[in-house]
């Protein structure tokens, strides 16, 4: 998966899990010019269809989110 990939869930609810090896994508939080604001749901009970696998990575990343509590490009929830 690529990070343009990712544009297909704006607007959308997606679950990421966290793994340590075989992502489907390599992840760098930043504080600035992300590649998506995301929105991080606090609520167990948020569904979504779609599970994407990470791993956080601190270079080297297939896309930069940066972490907001407004006007974000999709939310996710974190299992």
């Amino acid at each position: 998966m690529r990070k343009e990939d990712l544009a297909k869930f704006k607007g959308k609810k997606v679950t990421f899990k966290k793994v340590s090896s075989f992502p489907d994508l390599k992840v760098k939080f930043v504080d600035s010019f992300p590649d998506y604001k995301i929105k991080v749901a606090n609520d167990k009970s948020f569904a979504a269809s779609e599970v994407i696998t990470y791993q956080e990575v601190t270079a080297f990343p297939d896309v930069q989110l940066q972490k907001t509590n407004s006007f974000e490009d999709f939310q996710i929830w974190f299992e």
